[in-house]
């Protein structure tokens, strides 16, 4: 059977539910603000509704993983794009917080489809051959978060429009679930599989044994972490600070998500042939910081908010476009290869704990100092700058080699 066959459901069908994934998050959070209850803490508790996704994600994902490993890919991504549609249909309720929570549950229950069509397309091609089809995949579902949050956006701002934006969401992930159920082969799963060791998402024996690779995987979870107090926080800021709404909201969302396409895709190549990874690193936190701190700023000086919000954008569009691929080609290098899964593992884990309590602490904050979260945010991401080491230091226990710039 021919492989395009089974990649071309699977990236339109990922493109879909992402498509509707991004259109949800250009008006959740100020759907959530509106509904939490006056004598409530706001901001903690939208900052608790978005980490639920991730609390749900990391404990079931792996699960899933396992599953798709002993009865075929198909089956559960069928079952993980239906939850992904149930998280979007309830979205599609009406006005009530308890039912937001459950969009957020079943939309993280339903999280690992992307991660099991991963392994249907590495299924169906040889290791050499994956790169392609993988990357194809990986731009369907920067296409569908570059194209959902305009339109969901403005269609939030009109009446009933979170309901229609939950409703034309749902409808796209079933679009998702009919090419799979009726375009994909069945299969069937490989007795060879081996279900591998049992996965431990946090696991610290690698950073022991390699104390290169912890200094540039602390510096990540801290920025990580630094960066996920803005989850729920965006939308709020603007609006409050500026009167802008969902619709504006969408536009610079989606502009970003270009930006992380294009940024990787398209320029870091020729940086890195220029520059040394280490001073790239520093830049680009650099350029976090600054884009991060200057958001808020509009309110304070005579300038056009939507311009200086595209300017903030855009530094840290820049900065996370180049800090992400360049810290994890650092520590790969410094990490044995029989250990990169293992280490990708590790970095995996940081950030989802991240983006677990980062929300949390950014709404607590938020509601002390609407700007509080965004110069934290931003003067980690400068210490982390400085944090970058002058050189590689020793890359193992038993290795004496040193790098330098």
């Amino acid at each position: 059977m021919a492989r395009w066959r089974i990649e071309l459901p699977l990236i339109v069908a990922i493109f879909a539910d992402l498509f509707g994934f991004g259109m949800i998050i250009a008006g959740i959070q100020l759907r959530a603000e509106s509904l939490v209850p006056a004598h409530w803490p706001i901001g903690t508790v939208v900052g608790a509704l978005l980490a639920s996704t991730f609390v749900i994600q990391i404990l079931v994902s792996p699960h899933w993983g396992g599953l798709s490993d002993r009865i075929g890919r198909k089956p559960v991504i069928l079952w993980c794009q239906g939850l992904s549609a149930a998280a979007m249909f309830c979205y599609a309720g009406p006005n009530d917080l308890w039912l937001l929570v459950a969009s957020r549950l079943l939309s993280g229950f339903g999280a690992a489809n992307v991660a099991v069509a991963q392994a249907q397309i590495a299924d169906a091609y040889p290791s050499e051959q994956r790169a392609g089809p993988l990357g194809r995949l990986s731009a369907a579902m920067s296409a569908g978060l570059v194209l959902g949050p305009p339109l969901g956006g403005h269609l939030a701002n009109l009446p009933n429009g979170h309901q229609m934006v939950g409703w034309i969401a749902g409808a796209a992930s079933v679009v998702g679930v009919l090419l799979i159920a009726f375009l994909i082969p069945a299969g069937k799963p490989s007795e060879s599989r081996s279900p591998g060791k049992k996965l431990i998402i946090f696991d610290l024996t690698l950073l022991r044994d390699f104390p290169a690779v912890a200094s540039y995987a602390t510096i990540a979870a801290v920025a990580w972490f630094s960066l996920a107090t803005l989850e729920g926080t965006f939308a709020r800021l603007i609006k409050r600070l500026y009167g802008y709404g969902s619709g504006e909201f969408g536009i610079i969302f989606g502009y970003e998500s270009l930006l992380a396409v294009l940024i990787p895709g398209v320029f870091l190549l020729a940086l890195t042939n220029r520059f040394s990874s280490r001073g790239l690193l520093r830049a680009a936190y650099v350029c976090q910081g600054v884009g991060l701190a200057l958001n808020p700023l509009g309110a304070q000086f005579p300038v056009w908010p939507m311009g200086l919000l595209l300017v903030a954008s855009t530094l840290y569009a820049f900065g996370s476009g180049v800090a992400n691929p360049v810290i994890n080609g650092i520590v790969s290098e410094l990490t044995p290869a029989e250990r990169q899964g293992e280490l990708f593992g590790v970095l995996q884990g940081a950030r989802s704990i991240g983006f677990i309590f980062g929300p949390i602490l950014g709404g607590a904050m938020f509601d002390w100092l609407p700007v509080a979260p965004y110069f934290f945010a931003g003067g980690v991401c400068l210490v982390a700058a400085l944090l970058v080491p002058i050189s590689h230091s020793p890359k193992g226990r038993h290795e004496t080699s040193t790098e330098t710039e």
